[in-house]
């Protein structure tokens, strides 16, 4: 069982928790309906025209959503905001499902549209398509299964619902990824399943097919091309998205191991694949060496078929020595982004025509608390969170020089503040992440009315 615990923060009590009303979830703009944006794992949204690089100063606290208090489990570490159909969804360290009114509801604070219970706490981000909201749990001590669970995304006129369909996972630290109508996730036990996102007409759903990795993943899966891309803990692995017409299905192609996997200093850690095009990207970390992190580049289509199964990449890269990355990249316009402790770096996406790769340019924040959080990029703004509960937001074509500092930043719940991947749609920016007097948060920022307090 997968614990991580979260001291509360120090502030001002939040009143009780008290469900709203549901009302009927209705058409947006646009969405952020599941980790990554979209089925690559992108992390942008090419539709925001309202939060951009020359408004971004501007942004203001809208309002602070609160679900039901809980002094040791309060928080929410590992899972970040889907947002569609006027709905904002989160999965909690308490193993709760929640949903708040993602345009808020006329006050500072804001309670749950309502709750689902899981049956052990949710570390990843909830997925939303076809009327349902999806979201994995993590395994209990007594036999290491973890849930996926779906429910009505409308919820069900009760405070509390109960799920559509559910299936066994073995311990998952996977967000689940939907693209046409089939439910990936990957699993600590080494595969990939795919079920049916509508369900099975049953309670419980067995996969429609597995893939295996050979050993542990814990990054969720991209789709694109016609394949599904998962990352274990060496190798990243593809897979005919709609499977092979048997329960267990060969991969397409895999990459070569990591590097230092050979001595098990290397591993992919909490990161999964990222698509672009014809070029998909993961990074990998080794611990026995002052070049921590390494980003693969791979052509999305695998190599030759005599080496399918060991494929090398089209350039690799690095941060700084002693840099980590372990969360997802992020593409878009051209640039390729990661996360470290204290920095966010910026990559050619095309490379360089080398086999090496540098980076382009950093931010930073001017504080080095860690993060397991991935940039979102939208309207021109790279976001990234640091666990002290700053948020920063940069030019996302940099600022002319190797430093950039950022073009917003923010501090929400100070301290000891997990901070989990932005999502930016329809004008707001959401962040989920610090305990507030025991009750987990999401904090809202949006563009005051009659006015866009553009950058100076």
């Amino acid at each position: 069982m997968r614990i991580r615990l979260i001291p509360a923060a120090v502030a001002a009590l939040l009143l009780a928790a008290v469900v709203a009303p549901a009302p009927a979830v209705g058409a947006t703009a646009a969405s952020w309906p599941q980790f990554g944006h979209d089925a690559r794992l992108s992390g942008a949204n090419p539709d925001e025209r309202i939060i951009t690089r020359d408004t971004v100063g501007g942004l203001t606290l809208d309002y602070v959503a609160a679900g039901p208090a809980n002094p040791v489990f309060g928080g929410i570490s590992g899972s970040s905001p889907a947002v569609a159909g006027g709905v904002a969804y989160v999965g909690t360290d308490q193993g709760l499902l929640i949903a708040w009114p993602a345009t808020g509801c006329g006050a500072d604070q804001c309670d749950p549209l309502w709750t689902a219970p899981l049956s052990n706490g949710a570390f990843t981000t909830p997925a939303v398509a076809g009327g349902l909201v999806f979201v994995s749990s993590a395994g209990n001590a007594e036999n290491g299964l973890g849930t996926l669970a779906a429910f009505p995304a409308a919820g069900c006129g009760r405070p509390s619902c109960r799920p559509v369909w559910t299936a066994a996972v073995p311990n998952t630290d996977s967000s689940p990824t939907v693209a046409g109508g089939v439910l990936y996730i990957v699993a600590n036990d080494g595969r990939l399943l795919a079920f049916t996102a509508s369900g099975c007409g049953r309670p419980t759903c067995a996969p429609l097919w597995t893939g295996n990795l050979k050993t542990s993943g814990q990054g969720a899966p991209a789709v694109a091309n016609g394949l599904v891309y998962a990352t274990s803990a060496e190798r990243l692995v593809a897979f005919a998205a709609g499977g092979c017409g048997r329960r267990t299905c060969p991969p397409v192609w895999a990459s070569r191991p990591v590097d230092g996997a050979d001595t098990g200093s290397g591993l992919i850690q909490d990161v999964g694949p990222t698509v672009n095009g014809d070029t998909v990207y993961f990074a990998s970390v080794d611990f026995q060496s002052a070049r921590t992190s390494t980003i693969y580049a791979m052509s999305s289509s695998g190599c030759a078929a005599g080496q399918s199964l060991d494929c090398a990449p089209l350039w690799v890269t690095h941060p700084a020595d002693f840099d980590a990355i372990q969360a997802n990249l992020t593409v878009a316009d051209g640039f390729l982004y990661g996360s470290t402790a204290g920095l966010l770096y910026a990559f050619d996406a095309g490379g360089c025509g080398r086999a090496v790769c540098g980076f382009r340019w950093l931010g930073n924040l001017g504080t080095s608390t860690g993060t397991g959080a991935s940039p979102s990029v939208a309207g021109g703004v790279t976001y990234y969170t640091q666990n002290d509960g700053r948020i920063g937001g940069f030019d996302a074509r940099g600022c002319g020089d190797l430093v950039c500092g950022p073009v917003f930043s923010t501090v929400t719940q100070p301290f000891e503040a997990f901070m989990t991947t932005p999502a930016i749609v329809n004008g707001r920016l959401y962040v989920a992440g610090p305990a507030v007097g025991g009750r987990p948060t999401m904090w809202v920022y949006h563009l005051p009315a009659g006015g866009t307090h553009p950058r100076r």
